[in-house]
């Protein structure tokens, strides 16, 4: 099944409780895990560095991103989305791909 992200964010910018579940999730969106969010055997792209956002620690707020509030992303594939977050998340990325 293929989500574009676009249609679950008319009326917000926060998507919360969902579980994406062997979707292709198609943006362009930049993604923001909030709470407790996991992202599991997920295909980011060939290229962390391109995918991956680093938000500065202390930044108190994010304008125009999608922040996915205790939502669970297992074996999706992800196409034109960026994920941004602490450096730590990188860590978690690098972990949860294919």
């Amino acid at each position: 099944m293929a989500v574009m992200i676009s249609s679950l964010t008319v009326n917000t910018s926060i998507l919360e409780g969902l579980t994406f579940q062997n979707c292709k999730l198609i943006g362009p969106a930049i993604l923001i895990p909030l709470g407790t969010t996991k992202i599991v055997h997920c295909g980011l792209g060939p290229d962390i560095d391109a995918v991956f956002w680093e938000i500065a620690p202390g930044r108190k707020a994010v304008i125009g991103a999608v922040g996915l509030l205790n939502c669970t992303l297992s074996a999706c594939t992800l196409i034109d989305i960026g994920l941004a977050g602490p450096p730590e998340l990188r860590e978690v990325l690098e972990r949860a791909t294919r």
